[in-house]
């Protein structure tokens, strides 16, 4: 009886230490800044965060490097939210919980990357790459919603309708003969979170130094606009 209490117990540790292993994994994955990297190697040693936005995203790559680098970049994005979650579910065998644990550390990875002193992206493309890994249905509703938002003119709006109508989506398939289980609508409003605080980051300091906080939050809520950084060009904040 005792023997078969430590295998258990062992088997139990075996399996919190790989899911540890494959979280760690998807955040170093989800940290490489492939977009900061990208531009200091093509535009001869031009540091993207200090143009236009300050992300080192798809979007602000395309406005100051080109098309053909932005190309190349948001791929590579996605597939760093894709490739956590494929090794997960193939090699760690962690499990639908497992899964959503790595993939929301493929996206703080993003937004926070130990390689450029946690700071980083908006996390649009690993979050759209990690949906990929979870649920194809999911990313469908995703892409229409961004498909929708490009169509009006208006791609930040529907970037942030897409990440709220993903936990709507899941709580759908987890209630249909799908039965996909309530770890990926959690996992959604966990991705929704993030991709909110990090439209957010440093709010604080932009409502001290502009005033209007309704009018700030608002805008980088809705918009993922921010006094002081045109969509091109020098930034001017602070």
């Amino acid at each position: 009886m005792r023997l078969a209490l430590r295998r258990i117990g062992g088997g139990i540790m075996d399996a919190r230490w790989t899911l540890v292993t494959f979280c760690a994994a998807g955040y170093l994955i989800g940290s490489l800044p492939v977009g900061y990297w990208a531009t200091r190697w093509r535009r001869l040693g031009l540091d993207i965060r200090g143009y236009g936005s300050g992300n080192v995203g798809t979007a602000n790559v395309y406005r100051h490097a080109g098309f053909g680098l932005a190309a190349v970049v948001g791929p590579i994005q996605f597939a760093q939210g894709l490739l956590p979650l494929l090794l997960a579910r193939y090699i760690g065998d962690v499990g639908t919980t497992g899964l959503v644990l790595v993939a929301v550390a493929a996206v703080v990875g993003n937004g926070w990357s130990v390689f450029l002193a946690f700071d980083g992206g908006r996390g649009v493309a690993v979050s759209t790459g990690v949906v990929a890994g979870l649920n194809l249905i999911a990313l469908a509703v995703l892409l229409v919603c961004f498909a929708v938002g490009a169509l009006r003119g208006r791609i930040a709006e529907g970037v942030l309708v897409g990440f709220i109508m993903l936990p709507i989506a899941g709580v759908v398939l987890a209630l249909t003969p799908l039965q996909t289980g309530y770890a990926l609508p959690l996992g959604s409003v966990a991705l929704l979170l993030l991709i909110l605080a990090r439209r957010l980051d440093g709010v604080v300091g932009d409502v001290n130094h502009y005033g209007g906080a309704r009018h700030v939050i608002l805008d980088r809520v809705l918009h993922d606009r921010r006094p002081g950084r045109p969509l091109v060009g020098h930034r001017t904040d602070p």
